[in-house]
């Protein structure tokens, strides 16, 4: 890790820059996520069923593990090229958590452009028998890929977690590395939560304002109409929660990010 003084302007930019990653990425998931669900999935954690919990809940956990398992882990400057550059702590904290995300992302983008430039190859492609969608076994393997693919979405961070388990490993510091990931996890996500739970518990009669807000309101709001569109009307209590939580969401994801840069840092002499 390079010191904001040691490497000039640019280093410094750079420095004040990471933060930025894990912001954007937190929250176009969050966005992506709770919009992929339609209906059965609120921006408020107050609402959010089970479903939601695992899936928006599942990279800020890798955020947590993976910036207190990388805090005194040192570089790995054996490796050059891009795997050296993908190996670097700042791209596993900074990128690693949302990378079954941009993965899927990346394929689903590939998927499209193939289909645009080559319109037949979809067509070639046999469709299952539609007896099979009767059978047992046919339902074992969707809902398999259904869990895999919410897997591997929001818990495709585990394979940057090995990698730093097997750096940690090879340095004699495993164990160490996973408590004070899984102490990094619980910390961030439990702060989190358990704040805008705090907050909205003590006031109630703000956050929980059972008068509907104006259609017409809802509609004209942007950041209201990414959330939930106008097919519903909300209430003041649910656009006040909404935005609270939102809010606290890219406090604790830029906090976090600073706090990991500045405590990470070499403690060489200067």
């Amino acid at each position: 890790m390079i010191r904001p003084h040691d490497g000039g302007l640019g280093a410094a930019f750079a420095w004040f820059l990471f933060p930025l990653a894990p912001a954007f990425l937190g929250r176009t998931y969050y966005e992506t996520c709770h919009l992929s669900f339609g209906s059965t999935s609120a921006p408020d954690p107050r609402d959010w069923e089970w479903l939601t919990w695992v899936i928006l809940v599942g990279p800020l956990l890798g955020y947590g593990f993976l910036a207190g398992a990388t805090l005194d882990l040192p570089e790995d400057s054996g490796r050059r090229g891009f795997r050296g550059w993908m190996s670097h702590r700042a791209i596993w904290v900074g990128i690693g958590p949302w990378s079954g995300f941009l993965v899927a992302g990346a394929l689903l983008f590939l998927l499209g452009a193939v289909d645009k430039l080559l319109p037949g190859v979809r067509q070639a492609i046999p469709s299952p028998p539609p007896q099979w969608g009767q059978t047992w076994w046919w339902g074992i393997l969707m809902g398999a890929g259904v869990i895999g693919m919410v897997g591997f979405v929001g818990y495709g961070w585990l394979f940057v977690a090995l990698a730093a388990l097997r750096r940690a490993r090879r340095l004699g510091r495993c164990r160490r590395v996973i408590e004070r990931g899984l102490a990094g996890a619980l910390a961030f996500v439990g702060s989190l939560f358990g704040s805008f739970w705090a907050i909205t518990e003590v006031w109630r009669s703000y956050f929980f304002d059972s008068r509907l807000v104006p259609l017409l309101m809802v509609c004209l709001g942007l950041a209201l109409l990414s959330l939930s569109g106008c097919a519903s009307q909300l209430t003041y209590g649910e656009v006040r929660r909404r935005e609270l939580f939102s809010a606290m969401l890219m406090a604790w994801l830029v906090g976090l990010a600073f706090a990991w840069r500045w405590w990470s840092r070499p403690r060489g002499k200067t």
